[in-house]
């Protein structure tokens, strides 16, 4: 439902109004108004389909009839300021023609398009395809990431705690230097809270170098002062990946990396050298 504001014309009189049983008005209480140059009608149908069905939802089905059936015998009445007039598919101005990509309206003007454009844009077919374009890539993004997250989710299963401090601490350490994102996408690869590792720390004794997890319930209760619910993405949005990310599961099984490798020796040298 749309709520109660202005819409985008410097008109006072044009304001939209949402009644009770959630039609849509102008100031005129009118759902089609040549003063206002709006046309709620298509919009209302839907709701009017939506009440009699007794849900907040409809098929593609009934959605296509609403439409079929607004648009029977219709001539879409606008205001004479406008010059597309009369249900004319072409401008009678005599100026620079300006046609919309669906190649059904031609306008003489930008500012005529957007005068008319808040009424063509229902039946737009061009803005259809547009959304549905967009919808689907969405769609197909949002499963592909599924995807994924299913099988790093089965490969992280499958890591031993060990391997997994592995992969937190080459994480832990290349976020310290320049690797941005590498904390929160080695998090979202082992299915854990970016916390773990960006709330942890290293410990050295005499047993060598070991990870200790960040305490997330902690962080959450003390610092910002909410229970943590236990879930991977608490408190954040849904994981955007990375372009060209680390495979962060394999540095996990190939062990600690010679980099790793030298920053313990030279700790541990550190260490034995304090012990003297």
């Amino acid at each position: 439902a749309v709520s109660n504001n202005h819409l985008d014309r410097d008109d006072s009189n044009d304001r939209c109004r949402e009644l009770p049983n959630d039609l849509l008005v102008c100031a005129h209480s009118k759902e089609c108004c040549d003063i206002c140059m709006v046309d709620y009608t298509l919009m209302n149908d839907f709701t009017r389909k939506r009440t009699k069905l007794g849900r907040d939802e409809l098929t593609q089905v009934e959605t296509d009839g609403v439409i079929k059936k607004n648009m029977k015998d219709n001539n879409i009445r606008i205001n004479k300021k406008i010059c597309i007039m009369d249900g004319r598919p072409v401008c009678p101005r005599s100026s620079k023609k300006m046609r919309c990509p669906c190649n059904e309206v031609t306008y003489c003007s930008t500012a005529c398009q957007k005068q008319h454009w808040m009424i063509h844009k229902m039946t737009c077919k061009w803005q259809v395809k547009k959304e549905a374009e967009k919808a689907k890539k969405e769609r197909e993004k949002h499963e592909k990431q599924q995807q994924q997250q299913a099988k790093t989710k089965s490969a992280a299963n499958n890591l031993t705690e060990k391997q997994k401090n592995f992969a937190r601490m080459e994480a832990f350490f290349a976020e310290n230097n320049g690797g941005e994102h590498s904390i929160a996408e080695c998090a979202w690869q082992l299915g854990e809270h970016p916390f773990v590792i960006g709330g942890g720390n290293l410990r050295y004794g005499p047993s060598g170098e070991e990870f200790i997890k960040g305490d997330v319930a902690k962080i959450y209760r003390e610092e910002l002062g909410v229970e943590w619910d236990g879930s991977p993405r608490f408190g954040m949005g849904p994981y955007e990946q990375e372009k060209a990310p680390e495979d962060w599961i394999a540095k996990a099984r190939q062990g600690k990396s010679l980099r790793v490798k030298d920053i313990e020796n030279e700790l541990k040298g550190m260490y034995l050298n304090n012990l003297k």
